[in-house]
């Protein structure tokens, strides 16, 4: 590959990229330089029941439900979680008053989705009627008749007549409405219940402890009936009337939903809801022509499923609905060539393909280009951003030297430590605070070269950081306080580091390292002694310290 394919008055300048970590940002490039690795033509059958894009920070989640809207056009569907109005429920007085006093309201959240997915899917599919009328109009002609499941239909379109007036209305106004609703038919309960206490409600423990135990052993009986009844049954027949309507296999339909890891609501509250809509998407299956497709990071669900797990529930159910995106060597370098012959034909638009072999040296740290480059960025965003630093570092050259690797090396991988303080953040705050512990030793070593004292020491200093802290901290208390062994600690917090994906392991002699992968399979704690082997992931190296 001769470096005569890049033009000859071709210069890196510093306001030059590759492109945008977000997906949002990076339209220009993505459009032109989408890597398909197999995954969009998955989601794009309707039959095929992986709906749920599962994927660590930067995999391309966003970007590949970006481009399954560009090229289905207007039947793709996006519903943003800030678009929900979820504020008004969390803040609902009487629903976290139902709430504290032992209601489930898992019920009414499966409900909700339901219903602004339903109502979604109509208003996309009758928009071109000017008002609610013709549409309901058209529902009750193709449903008379004296049969059964015509029945059911038009007990179907009866719901859509209560909700009709909220058809052309935007999502946050259907939101408020259905709660409103419930709020109405749980307030009437509590002064039928209650009389005149009914005016001390509260939302809090306190305004539940006013109340004798009959009076809030009654209330909760009667508010999870009203939840657990509450319209599910017309609500199923509407997905019933779904299917009949969208009957033409040409005019698919996809309800995207993204964004699901932000601060849409509090943490409490989005966590049932995440887990009420992937219990919603799995039941919208029933509708052959539309599949709900939502964007999830592995962490977040593994936190979904820690936290709202009941008695009955199993995981498993769950992982037939996932299509994971997993990224070859191959494929990552892909990436990286297309957006750097994009930026060269920006600017020289008779440039021939340029790709990472006309811009970088054929080997670095002893290795060949695209082995180093592959270990380094193993995710879409990693490559754009580790090039991005290339750039920054080969200002005004044509070609990056070892020097400029070196330099861009050292801010991808401080970026990279960075990222994975704020993906795990949730779980552990102080994740980087512990990982201190790689500090000075080498990209692969034992278990066992960890020390008591390595441990007591770091236990002591993290846990004085950081008073009542949770995670890792609440365990280094232990350790500090002496109802953990520093041993025990260990093994703990090296298979923390593997669940990240700071370090991989190599469990025997014989054995490869092993590497957490995007489904979140993991090693058991027994697995963990002192003969196990760890090894740095080389995109943190340099950033933690850790001797080349």
């Amino acid at each position: 590959m001769s470096p005569k394919r890049v033009p000859s008055k071709f210069r890196f300048k510093t306001t030059d990229s590759i492109g945008a970590a977000a997906a949002e940002d990076d339209s220009e490039f993505l459009k032109t330089c989408f890597v398909d690795t197999g995954v969009l033509e998955i989601l794009k059958d309707i039959n095929d029941r992986r709906l749920i894009v599962l994927g660590r920070t930067g995999a391309g989640k966003s970007a590949l439900l970006s481009i399954l809207e560009q090229t289905e056009g207007g039947r793709v569907v996006r519903i943003s979680p800030e678009q929900l109005a979820l504020t008004y429920v969390a803040n609902s007085t009487i629903l976290n008053f139902f709430s504290t006093i032992g209601v489930n309201l898992d019920p009414f959240f499966k409900l909700l989705w339901r219903h602004v997915l339903t109502i979604e899917i109509l208003t996309h599919h009758f928009q071109q009627a000017p008002e609610n009328r013709p549409l309901l109009d058209r529902l009750r002609e193709l449903f008379l008749g004296a049969s059964k499941q015509d029945k059911d239909m038009r007990q179907a379109i009866r719901y859509l007549e209560e909700w009709g007036q909220s058809f052309w209305q935007d999502t946050e106004f259907r939101v408020k409405e259905i709660t409103n609703q419930l709020e109405t038919q749980l307030d009437a309960e509590i002064k039928a219940t209650l009389g005149q206490k009914a005016a001390s409600i509260g939302s809090g423990i306190k305004s539940a402890e006013r109340f004798t135990e009959s009076e809030r052993t009654e209330l909760v009986s009667r508010g999870q009936d009203i939840i657990s009844k509450a319209q599910v049954q017309d609500l199923h027949k509407v997905l019933r009337l779904l299917d009949s309507v969208l009957n033409d296999k040409q005019r698919r339909y996809y309800l995207i939903v993204d964004g699901l890891d932000e601060n849409w609501v509090e943490e409490r509250l989005r966590y049932k809801l995440i887990m009420a809509l992937m219990q919603t998407a799995r039941d919208f299956s029933e509708v052959r022509h539309a599949k709900v497709v939502v964007a999830l990071r592995r962490d977040l669900i593994e936190r979904v499923f820690r936290l709202t797990r009941d008695s009955g529930f199993q995981e498993e159910k769950y992982q037939s609905l996932y299509l994971p995106l997993v990224w070859k060597k191959d494929q990552i370098l892909e990436v990286l060539d297309k957006r750097i012959a994009h930026l060269v034909r920006m600017r020289y638009s008779q440039a021939t393909a340029v790709t990472h072999r006309d811009v970088l040296p054929k080997e670095f740290r002893r290795m060949k280009i695209g082995d180093y480059i592959s270990s380094i960025a193993q995710r879409p965003r990693d490559i754009i951003a580790f090039f991005n630093a290339c750039i920054a570092a080969a200002s005004n050259h044509s070609k990056l030297g070892a020097p400029e690797l070196r330099l861009a090396e050292g801010e991808y991988s401080r970026k990279r430590v960075s990222a994975i303080a704020d993906e795990w953040s949730a779980d552990h705050p102080t994740l980087i605070d512990f990982a201190t512990i790689l500090q000075r030793r080498p990209p692969s070593f034992k278990v066992g070269t960890i020390t008591d004292d390595d441990i007591q020491n770091l236990c002591l200093d993290v846990a004085a950081e950081n008073p009542g802290g949770t995670g890792l901290t609440q365990s280094a208390m232990q350790v500090v306080d002496g109802p953990m062994s520093p041993k025990h600690f260990k093994f703990l917090l090296v298979r923390t580091f593997y669940q990240v994906g700071l370090v991989g392991l190599k469990i025997a002699p014989h054995e490869t390292e092993s590497w957490v992968d995007e489904l979140g399979r993991s090693v058991s704690f027994p697995e963990i002694n002192d003969q196990t082997s760890v090894v740095v992931h080389p995109a943190f190296r340099r950033a933690l310290g850790v001797r080349e």
